[in-house]
């Protein structure tokens, strides 16, 4: 009797663990059946967009009505929407159960504007391009941006430049995330990039402002702005703010 319990035991357990990954494996293919039948996208929300339509953002991100929410790729979204839509600064993508999509993006805006060849092109403060104006007047109230040109300019590209105007393009960089991080844009009407060693910028058309070496550039145009709210209205004259720590002003 003991000897046939031990054989059925020994049965039971046999047959336990055959059965418990034949269980496992029949959950997964329920729970993966069920995301493939039920999670499926109904609602696509754009949120953020003004140059673009929500439709554009849509087509661009490559998302569609029905695609199965949890084997949306993210990251391959917010790179086709930042590729093919060069008003995109940032995009973000971002699935809500049980059905919903939601695209939310930041748009580049103009900072300043270069000269290639004939032409103007707009650039943010990362220097992407945004292409040329349909009328002068989109380039009222952006910087001036002289002695460094693109090469081979396209919408949506990085700025590029020769290899003789790399330093400068490095610095110009710096300069305009610094100026854009402050506020400062609306009042510089020109930069100038001849110097990539101390390129200089014209502020409230009264006062020129040298900028020395291309180092601790946020700390300098503090100091800058700090001094400038020191004096009267009607004063103008040069900055030099070269040295990083001291700020130098010359009277016209």
């Amino acid at each position: 009797m003991a000897r046939r319990d031990r054989y059925g035991t020994a049965r039971k357990k046999k047959r336990n663990a055959l059965f418990a990954p034949l269980s496992f494996l029949l959950v997964c293919v329920a729970v993966v059946f069920g995301m493939g039948v039920f999670f499926r996208v109904q609602t696509i929300e754009v949120t953020g967009t003004e140059s673009y339509t929500p439709e554009e953002i849509i087509e661009a991100s490559g998302i569609d009505v029905g695609d199965n929410l949890f084997f949306i790729n993210k990251a391959s979204a917010n790179s086709r929407i930042y590729a093919r839509l060069p008003m995109v600064e940032v995009a973000s993508v971002e699935p809500e159960l049980p059905n919903k999509v939601v695209i939310s993006v930041e748009e580049s805006h103009a900072l300043a504007y270069v000269l290639s060849g004939e032409n103007y092109w707009m650039i943010t403060g990362g220097c992407k391009l945004l292409g040329m104006p349909m009328a002068p007047e989109e380039l009222t109230g952006l910087i001036q941006v002289v002695n460094v040109e693109p090469v081979e300019p396209e919408v949506g590209d990085i700025m590029q430049v020769s290899q003789e105007e790399e330093l400068k393009l490095v610095y110009l960089k710096d300069l305009l995330a610094s100026i854009q991080n402050l506020d400062m844009g609306g009042s510089i009407t020109q930069l100038d990039m001849s110097n990539a060693a101390n390129p200089t910028f014209r502020y409230m058309d009264r006062f020129t402002v040298r900028m020395g070496s291309n180092d601790n550039t946020d700390y300098k145009l503090r100091m800058f702005l700090s001094a400038v709210m020191t004096m009267a209205q009607d004063e103008a004259g040069t900055f030099n703010l070269s040295d990083g720590v001291h700020v130098y002003y010359t009277p016209d």
